[in-house]
């Protein structure tokens, strides 16, 4: 299996902090965009537990419970500290294991998947517009401008949230794009797209993702983490699999 990947991470135009946390722990298969909340100092506490607890569970659970220790530890730290009340963080993180990659997910930070030249997004949002999106089928431009669009119904540190999850089946050359909402509040999924179709290495479709959301503006801090498979495809590997079972139970 191979994988090459980069990450990058900016407080953008407009703040002078930076809530957002990325980080990675590639022989076990680990990446994950955090995006704190809660103000200033503790939104950045809020993503750094969340990004140092999924680096040290890395290997040793599977990727929801480390999660769910990562909301456990934001409640615990804010009880011990009354200016840390009422932090949070957002988190899409991925696990690849062979040629399938697990996605998990809270909040409105996301995974897209680029393949043979067509993006699509892996993560479906925990937020106020995309239950606005089921439930009335409103437009892209209509989700883009409502007044409530950075509204997230779900965050760890915060209430009893769920993880979601989904697992990808990885295909040589496919790309994985994790970001916090910074860059797709500025990208479109069409412009997003235009960069990983020119940027071929992960290191430079990172920092020109990065780049263009500044461009649009950069209202807030913007991450992301882009992830380039090159291995086996799942396919392959699964009929290698039941190829081997049968020659073992034969």
């Amino acid at each position: 299996m191979k994988i090459v990947f980069a990450g990058e991470t900016h407080s953008g135009r407009a703040r002078s902090d930076n809530e957002d946390a990325i980080g990675w722990s590639p022989e076990r298969g680990l990446y994950l965009v955090a995006d704190g909340m809660g103000g200033h100092a503790s939104g950045e506490v809020a993503s750094g537990i969340v990004r140092d607890t999924l680096l040290a569970d890395s290997g040793s659970v599977d990727l929801e419970t480390s999660v769910c220790n990562a909301h456990r530890a934001i409640v615990s730290a804010a009880g011990c500290d009354s200016a840390l009340n009422g932090m949070g963080s957002t988190l899409v993180a991925v696990r690849i294991t062979g040629a399938v990659a697990r996605v998990v997910w809270v909040g409105d930070s996301r995974a897209y998947l680029w393949r043979k030249g067509s993006l699509r997004r892996v993560t479906r949002d925990h937020s106020f517009i995309e239950l606005l999106r089921e439930r009335d089928g409103i437009t892209e431009a209509e989700l883009r401008n409502h007044p409530n669009r950075n509204i997230v119904t779900q965050t760890l540190g915060l209430g009893d949230p769920k993880p979601s999850a989904v697992n990808v089946g990885l295909r040589r050359r496919d790309v994985l794009l994790l970001c916090s909402d910074g860059l797709n509040d500025e990208l479109t999924d069409d412009e997003i797209a235009g960069v990983l179709r020119e940027e071929r290495s992960p290191e430079t479709a990172a920092s020109r993702l990065i780049a263009c959301a500044l461009d649009h503006g950069g209202r807030d801090n913007v991450s992301v983490v882009v992830i380039s498979y090159d291995g086996e495809d799942s396919g392959t590997l699964q009929r290698i699999g039941q190829w081997l079972k049968g020659k073992r139970s034969g």
